[in-house]
């Protein structure tokens, strides 16, 4: 599928992208297990309720009366985010986020979820202040690390998230989730041979899933595409660093 000429980190990061078809690299999921590497590349859109089963369009309905009854509150207001975030309807769920967090100022559990939806929209610095007080030093949550270290490795800042990674990992040792994370940060700094070792032990950790293992195929894959001669007998290409490009988001 992919005929590599020129190794470039933009080039990676779209075949990221499709191959995974991830809201990928950066799914922001409760465990932070995979990166949005699509949000590099182009903006989620929202795809409203037609392409959701009619049960989950009547659940969505009725979170959407609940918080009708209540707006602000902070279960009402979690349940239906998320709700529309599986809807794809994510500039609403960040709408009902921000309502909550000035409704429930101080409280971690919505300023963690508040975080992620701001990274879903592509608005990451503001994400990385909203999630810094999703937690403390002196209570650390290794989910938000990990998001945190999500939203590092978006901004371009590699080294950062990989200490966001580790702190993670102190907390939750050999969460596939976090390693399958700091894996890909390794490969968005274009180092496959280190996020090949990393996905490999992340593979083999318990609670593992295919995603894992598709990220691990997919490093395996562009090492193969990085050795293969390029068309004209030239050499892929290691171009100096260069920040993604981050475009207008949803």
């Amino acid at each position: 599928m992919v005929r590599v000429q020129k190794f470039t980190q933009v080039d990676l990061n779209s075949r990221l992208a499709l191959r995974l078809g991830l809201i990928g690299f950066l799914a922001l999921t409760a465990a932070g297990c995979s990166h949005n590497l699509k949000k590099f590349t182009s903006s989620a859109s929202d795809t409203g309720t037609s392409q959701v089963p009619l049960h989950a369009q009547s659940d969505l309905a009725g979170l959407a009366r609940a918080y009708d009854q209540r707006p602000g509150e902070k279960r009402a207001s979690m349940a239906y985010a998320h709700a529309l975030r599986q809807a794809s309807q994510h500039a609403q769920a960040l709408a009902v986020l921000q309502r909550a967090s000035i409704s429930n100022a101080g409280d971690r559990e919505i300023a963690a979820a508040y975080g992620k939806s701001l990274a879903d929209a592509g608005r990451f610095e503001e994400a990385m202040q909203v999630l810094t007080q999703a937690h403390s030093a002196d209570r650390p949550d290794w989910r938000v690390l990990s998001t945190q270290g999500i939203v590092a490795d978006q901004l371009g800042d590699h080294k950062r998230a990989r200490d966001f990674y580790d702190q993670a990992l102190q907390i939750a040792p050999n969460q596939p989730g976090v390693m399958t994370n700091l894996g890909l940060s390794y490969l968005l700094s274009k180092d496959l041979d280190r996020a090949q070792s990393i996905l490999k032990q992340a593979v083999a950790l318990p609670g593992a899933d295919a995603r894992v293992q598709a990220n691990l195929t997919l490093v395996e894959k562009l090492k193969r595409d990085q050795a293969a001669p390029a068309p004209r007998g030239g050499k892929p290409e290691m171009p100096a660093k260069q920040k993604p490009e981050v475009p207008p988001r949803a």
